[in-house]
């Protein structure tokens, strides 16, 4: 009976952390409304969503990577004396605790340069996303036509 007893105690003990460790690996970032602009040949293009934090702490989005252009980085667009500019966000972007930042048109987005080919609309690309806390999380961006938002610098 002790033996049954022990056994039972320790199958518990390792369900539990075994839930422990599941829950705290899974992703505290949500992504919806992921897409990418199409792109004019030789141009670059631009990737969008939003991000939700469904944690309790700050999460910063570090960097993002894929294999069909040369450099992929975080960018921020922004005004400057009338003109729109653009600049590498080299330290991330926090996405706050309970949270979440929206990456559109004319404000952050994922910069794609030295595109392997053009993006055409209705085709699709793979993204990681690398974040600080939730690790690494791999997103579909739907190629579709944005509006005409210069993406030069």
């Amino acid at each position: 009976m002790k033996f049954l007893h022990s056994l039972l105690v320790a199958a518990f003990c390792l369900s539990s952390v075994g839930l422990w460790a599941h829950g705290s690996t899974q992703h505290a970032i949500a992504v919806e409304s992921a897409w990418a602009r199409a792109s004019a040949p030789g141009a670059p293009s631009a990737g969008f969503m939003v991000l939700h934090n469904h944690s309790n702490d700050d999460d910063i989005l570090l960097s993002v990577s894929g294999d069909f252009a040369k450099k992929l980085e975080v960018h921020q667009s922004f005004e400057d004396n009338g003109i729109m500019r653009m600049e590498h966000q080299k330290k991330g972007v926090v996405i706050p605790a309970n949270g979440m930042v929206t990456f559109a048109p004319g404000g952050y987005h994922l910069m794609f340069m030295g595109l392997s080919k053009n993006f055409e609309v209705g085709e699709a690309y793979s993204v990681t996303l690398t974040f600080e806390h939730a690790g690494d999380i791999t997103v579909q961006l739907e190629v579709m036509q944005g509006n005409n938002m210069s993406m030069s610098h």
